[in-house]
């Protein structure tokens, strides 16, 4: 990830297991030295996600990351990559950061790309989160329990407008 731009429709969340993501985390420290270099914020992202995986706190890193962010780019990418961590785990926060890093990425996504991270978000929504986290899934593996929910309540069960997460003409 050091020195290339990450794309904001880009999906974060892969899961791994507690075994590879240590091994990354101490490839990436051997790499950069003991931390990441105060402008390096994509190693900063890496490390986040390694430090997820492996099990480990990573709130305390979200916070510095986020204050550290130089510009909207920056933090909706942090917002979006920490809410997909959490969904691909099923937690309830993971919406919080899913709709702030969506509101921020809008005006600054290809049109293309926007409506790929509508859709895919429109899906997620769909999934029970819990105040608990659980195993983590894939991407792929979540979007198909979303479709198999949707599918079974129904046409017409549209987000409500009034609803305070509505952000789009396209629901």
């Amino acid at each position: 990830m050091e020195g290339c731009s990450v794309s904001l429709a880009s999906w974060f969340a892969a899961p791994l297991t507690v075994d590879q993501a240590q091994v990354s985390l101490s490839e990436v420290r051997q790499r950069t030295g003991r931390r990441a270099p105060a402008g390096a914020f994509n190693i900063r992202l890496g490390e986040i996600i390694l430090r997820f995986w492996a099990g480990r706190d990573v709130e305390p890193d979200y916070g510095n990351c986020l204050a550290l962010a130089e510009d909207d780019r920056q933090r909706a990418t942090l917002e979006l990559c920490f809410g997909q961590l959490l969904i691909s785990r099923k937690c309830q926060s993971a919406w919080l950061h899913l709709d702030r890093g969506f509101a921020l990425a809008a005006h600054l996504l290809e049109p293309e790309e926007y409506f790929s991270v509508l859709k895919r978000h429109e899906l997620l929504r769909q999934l029970p989160l819990a105040p608990r986290a659980s195993e983590g899934v894939s991407l792929e593996a979540l979007l198909n329990e979303a479709r198999v929910i949707a599918r079974l309540r129904g046409p017409g069960r549209r987000p409500d407008p009034r609803d305070p997460r509505h952000r789009d003409t396209v629901d």
